[in-house]
């Protein structure tokens, strides 16, 4: 038997015509929240809070929050204009706000001229933007009120991770995060893009059931294709931190639909050329009974099989190996606030919902028996409600599972790990058998990423009670007796330095 192997890459082509048609037919319809108007007032009371007492120790940033605070009360008034939105307290606001701009003039005034403290980058960034922004969140709750319940969710789930004084875009304080976080472009271009992209996925899914029909140069075809599929949220948030917030339509995002496509999906061949045998008859002279007769004999024949394989990168993978630091962390913004759009894509099965973290309220006897529980603890607690970004590995771009870990040991001094994934993490750990187990411990898990993914593939830092910390989406509390993660349970490891 004779074989030949030629192996190569084909990417499927799409026409731009193709992909524009038709998504722009109709007004998109309108999606709404089943959140009440409590949980607006509960965020809005957090946010002046926060503003209230927060250490304003850089002037430029305190303004900042200032200006991303009268964006808020232009946008209640929009969606008071529509006959939606919460009735406000005004004395109550304007006296408290009164309260900040005189403690943030006096300390102005204390401030030496020459001697400003730089500004948070993002909160500086965020004030040249103000006018557009406000037009836009306007122009949204303008034409959909029930839009201030998405913010009321955004807003609890960012409220944790609020803070005037760090650079990244996750942390700065609520109303800047949910103003930056607004998808900087229209709902009917917003939708479009996906359509467009579901569009490029359908005609992939035909020429993967059409292969064999679309090849007849070879003499059997055997695809093994990944489902096809992507989290819209994820495919909207990659356009718009790529675009840096500023807007973008359908036609503009195409680029960088053709892009992700590309990586998301890689189609290759591989043909095999073999030399088969057949039986055939032919009539042969047998001189020995000197007459014809009927013989079988083994012809050779070229026989070509293709091998197609199709292999789904997961969209939500790629920002890591495709984006700047800073374009990831734009893309981490996004994933924690759905740009202010939940429910756009209500039906969409493969859509992820923004959920609330989980909380839990570790007893104080068990922070007090150990202080290097407690500062792991402290550390933790600062990303609760922060995204799941697979790859991420700090604050600025926000964590999986293993990089959120490996931050917590790292910058809350228990023990530098280094960055890690969560079998090199597992490596570092001696092996704890569960029923003795105690807070600060890493619990690992296998499984979690399907049946083709082998080994430990999740972790969390263990805080008792059958309760652990992780990077889950978001960042969270999880029970451990719950039924999914005590099916896919691997093991406790404790930690150097504990």
């Amino acid at each position: 038997m004779e074989k030949e192997r030629h192996r190569g890459t084909s990417r499927l082509q799409f026409s731009k015509e193709e992909q524009m048609q038709a998504v722009r037919a109709g007004q998109p319809e309108r999606s709404h929240s089943p959140l009440l108007h409590q949980g607006i007032h509960a965020a809005h009371a957090q946010l002046h809070h926060q503003a209230a007492e927060a250490n304003e120790d850089e002037n430029s940033a305190v303004q900042a929050a200032l200006t991303a605070d009268d964006m808020q009360e232009e946008a209640f008034r929009a969606a008071a204009h529509a006959g939606k939105a919460p009735k406000r307290h005004n004395a109550r606001w304007q006296q408290k706000r009164a309260i900040r701009q005189e403690y943030a003039s006096a300390k102005s005034s204390r401030s030496p001229a020459n001697h400003i403290a730089p500004a948070p980058k993002v909160a500086a960034n965020a004030v040249p933007k103000a006018e557009n922004i406000k037009k836009r969140l306007r122009q949204t709750f303008a034409r959909h009120p029930t839009a201030w319940a998405v913010l009321a969710l955004a807003a609890l789930l960012l409220a944790v991770m609020s803070s005037l004084q760090s650079c990244t875009p996750l942390a700065q304080s609520v109303l800047e995060s949910i103003v930056i976080g607004t998808y900087p472009a229209e709902e009917a271009d917003v939708k479009a893009a996906e359509s467009a992209y579901a569009d490029m996925e359908r005609q992939l899914k035909e020429e993967m059931s059409n292969y064999a029909r679309n090849h007849p140069e070879y003499d059997e075809v055997q695809v093994d294709a990944d489902e096809i599929w992507h989290d819209p949220y994820v495919l909207i948030a990659i356009i718009s931190a790529c675009f840096d917030g500023q807007d973008w339509t359908l036609e503009t995002a195409m680029p960088v639909l053709d892009k992700y496509f590309k990586l998301q999906y890689i189609v290759t061949e591989s043909v095999t050329r073999e030399t088969r045998y057949r039986t055939e008859t032919e009539q042969r002279y047998n001189p020995e009974i000197e007459r014809m007769e009927t013989v079988t004999v083994r012809v050779p024949y070229a026989y070509t099989v293709c091998h197609v394989r199709l292999e789904n990168k997961n969209l939500s993978h790629l920002p890591v190996v495709s984006m700047s630091h800073h374009t990831m962390g734009m893309y981490a913004l996004y994933m924690a606030t759905h740009g202010n759009m939940e429910g756009i894509f209500h039906g969409n099965p493969y859509a992820v919902p923004l959920k609330a973290p989980m909380l839990y309220d570790i007893p104080d006897e068990t922070l007090a028996s150990s202080p290097t529980f407690a500062a792991l603890m402290a550390e933790a607690e600062k990303y609760i409600g922060y995204p799941y970004v697979w790859g991420g590995a700090s604050p600025e771009t926000s964590f999986d599972c293993s990089g959120f870990v490996s931050y917590v040991f790292t910058n809350s001094g228990v023990y530098n790990t280094g960055r890690l994934g969560a079998k090199g993490l597992r490596s570092l750990c001696r092996n704890i058998p569960a029923a003795q187990a105690e807070p600060g411990d890493v619990v690992f898990f296998e499984g979690t990423m399907g049946d083709g993914v082998d080994g430990i593939t999740h972790c969390g830092i263990y805080v008792g009670n059958g309760m652990m910390i992780h990077s889950g989406s978001p960042i969270g509390y999880a029970n451990l007796n719950d039924a999914y993660w005590k099916s896919h349970f691997h093991s406790f490891g404790r930690m150097p330095g504990l």
